[in-house]
């Protein structure tokens, strides 16, 4: 049942993408697969919008307030567009339909593998990730469920009543697919799981193939299977941390780059995505107002993905160098060159404003990682194409190296090498050198975490791989078809002219429809080569029979909670285990419902005292009127000796307790009220 209830709540998801963007989409006359890219960034837009504003008017999260959003933009853009956007002609509309299911028919492949590796990791529906980030997540949910404000701005479950910021993107979403679902909080959250690394990011994967190598079938085709060609991202951050903003951070961030190419009119973006220059503008900001709002280190990740692509422009026109037209043929520009040159140097200048902005403001405080490898061993992990992870990729990194060469020879196209080589160079520093000031300098945005900027490299591998692999197609396929067509020709050397010349033509279709299948199928075999790793990251950050955070007999006892606390009662409880999920599971409220935040010192002072002084915490618990605790034992899902777990240290041996009253047990885990103060 748990499955049927993921796919009732992940059809939802899909539903939501597509009830807020495509309407959208439809206004900017996206036609194609542009209406597909469109309108996912322009969902997650509309929805990070949203939670600023429903605030703000005074009323409470629920999809209602994104669905109004969206046909407010719709009616502006449509009175808009007669000025803004030109008019697709009705040729160019009906190609699109075909160019539209083949797009996402690729992103579709790709994402049944994930899909499919992901239900493997995961082995039940309302699993639960045994890592330390998963009960903020959950308890999140929970947190604007009841408060009624998904702003990233009202995110003080934490730290409450202090003012801060916190990106609730991810959360946001979740809330809705549970209100319009019923589904559980760990259902709706694995769902988005599901629809963000095998359909979101698909969809963005073929939108930056298609951006760098053209609008062929081919390449359409081959990209979306690229999509699932890497560990590092999206398989492994799903088991990793587990960091649900991150991945969906990183899966708007080719929605981020492919509107950046088409603002820069590099490659071939503009022909394989036409799309009016407003509307670029707009996916521009749509997506990188959402990808901020999910993570704000994407900001950092685009910065440096772009950074190449951005100088290689502004050199192009300040030479005063042709562009690509629409239909691809190098073109001189409208503009004059004065103006390009005067754009060149304000785009230059705005790069290096914001680049510094970025790492001056946003950078972090944490530097407790350091590189797990050294120089040589980090490049050999790199090279591999299984940055971090181990094992090796080597079919895949032939064909990025195929790739590269490629690129190399296109002098236009060099600027792909630039991005990747930078992405690179981040994750060795990360993975090969020790704890520095000067690593800490460029690493501090991703908490100087060598698995974060490991999850980074596909983005400058994924172009180089889609062009290497539609190269090695373009120069065998010949080939295999002039062999095809001999043995063809061989099997039907007799019969009438008519009759051969039919069953010829009908054996080479067949050949030629096999042989592509095969391929298809070789390149999906040759990508899942090096995800063995990540894979069992994933099994182990949900494997619930070796828990880390919340065993059985603790989910259980959870489950049942609710009829022996009443509503509205708050439970004293140790946030280093699972009992913090008592909020997210079973509604009912926690002292501490995160290791990592600030909350009342009389709640740390009493349950410190329930066992070493327990007249006082008789005492504390009146007074903030909390009565009931829940003891998980001593298995934190962190170290013991952490920092985080030292206000915790003395809650333990609670049944030493005078003053608790064992009220609920499974197993190991109890429940217990404060009682004969």
């Amino acid at each position: 049942m748990a499955w049927v209830s993921l796919g009732i709540a992940a059809t939802a998801a899909i539903g939501i993408i597509a009830l807020l963007g495509a309407p959208i989409a439809w206004a900017l006359r996206a036609r194609g697969f542009a209406l597909a890219v469109i309108s996912v960034a322009a969902a997650f837009a509309v929805v990070a919008v949203s939670s600023l504003i429903a605030p703000v008017i005074g009323v409470r999260w629920s999809v209602l307030v994104p669905v109004a959003i969206t046909v407010v933009l719709t009616l502006v853009l449509v009175g808009l567009r007669r000025f803004i956007l030109p008019r697709i002609p009705s040729r160019a509309a009906h190609d699109g339909t075909r160019d539209l299911w083949v797009g996402v028919g690729a992103a579709a492949i790709g994402g049944a593998v994930i899909a499919i590796t992901l239900a493997v990791g995961i082995r039940a529906g309302d699993a639960v990730s045994q890592t330390f980030d998963a009960g903020f997540h959950l308890n999140a949910v929970r947190y604007i469920l009841d408060s009624g404000s998904a702003s990233p701005l009202d995110m003080d479950m934490s730290a409450p009543g202090q003012s801060v910021f916190y990106p609730t993107l991810w959360h946001a979403i979740v809330v809705l697919l549970v209100q319009l679902t019923g589904a559980t909080i760990p259902v709706a959250t694995n769902a988005l799981l599901f629809v963000v690394s095998a359909v979101v990011w698909p969809i963005g994967a073929v939108a930056l193939g298609r951006a760098v190598a053209g609008p062929s079938r081919a390449v359409t085709v081959v990209a979306g299977i690229s999509a699932a060609a890497f560990p590092n991202f999206p398989l492994f951050l799903a088991g990793y941390g587990v960091l649900y903003p991150n991945v969906l951070s990183l899966a708007l961030m080719p929605f981020l780059v492919v509107s950046g190419l088409l603002l820069l009119n590099l490659g071939p973006a503009r022909r394989a995505l036409p799309i009016a220059p407003a509307g670029r503008w707009l996916l521009f900001f749509g997506a990188l107002g959402a990808a901020a709002l999910a993570h704000p280190n994407v900001v950092h990740a685009v910065l440096v993905w772009g950074f190449v692509p951005v100088v290689w422009a502004a050199w192009r026109a300040l030479r005063g160098r042709p562009v690509p037209g629409n239909s691809g043929v190098l073109e001189v520009p409208r503009t004059p060159l004065w103006g390009r040159r005067l754009l060149a140097v304000v785009g230059l200048g705005t790069l290096l404003f914001v680049t510094a902005a970025a790492w001056i403001f946003g950078r972090t405080s944490d530097n407790v990682w350091q590189g797990y490898f050294g120089p040589r061993s980090a490049l050999l992990q790199l090279v591999g194409g299984t940055p971090h992870l181990g094992g090796d990729a080597w079919v895949v990194s032939a064909i990025i190296l195929v790739g590269a060469v490629i690129v190399w020879q296109r002098r236009s196209m060099r600027w792909l090498l630039g991005s990747a080589a930078l992405l690179a160079v981040f994750y060795l520093m990360a993975d090969g050198f020790p704890t520095s000031d000067w690593r800490t300098l460029f690493l501090s945005p991703w908490y100087n975490d060598p698995r974060r900027l490991a999850a980074l490299v596909p983005f400058g591998a994924l172009p180089l791989l889609v062009i290497g692999a539609v190269s090695l197609w373009a120069m065998l396929r010949p080939g295999i078809m002039r062999l095809s067509r001999q043995r063809v020709s061989a099997a039907f050397p007799g019969g009438t002219a008519h009759s051969g010349r039919t069953g010829r033509t009908s054996s080479v279709v067949r050949t030629r429809r096999v042989v592509t299948i095969l391929a298809v199928l070789l390149l999906i075999a040759a990508g899942q080569s090096g995800t063995y790793t990540a894979s069992q990251t994933v099994r182990g950050s949900y494997d619930a029979a070796k828990p880390r955070l919340l065993s059985d007999d603790e989910r259980t006892l959870l489950d049942r909670l609710d009829e022996s606390v009443p509503e509205g009662e708050v439970i004293a409880n140790n946030p280093m285990n699972g009992s913090s999920l008592s909020y997210a599971l079973a509604d009912r409220a926690v002292l501490f419902p995160h290791a990592g935040g600030s909350y009342s010192q009389l709640g740390y002072e009493l349950v410190r005292d329930l066992v070493k002084d327990p007249v006082r915490a008789c005492e504390v618990s009146t007074e903030i009127g909390v009565n009931y605790v829940l003891d998980f034992g001593n298995d934190y899902v962190l170290d013991a000796d952490t920092q985080r777990a030292v206000p915790f240290k003395e809650m333990k041996n609670l049944k030493k307790s005078p003053v608790l009253s064992e009220v609920d047990r499974e197993g190991d885990a109890v429940l217990y009220r404060v009682e004969g103060c």
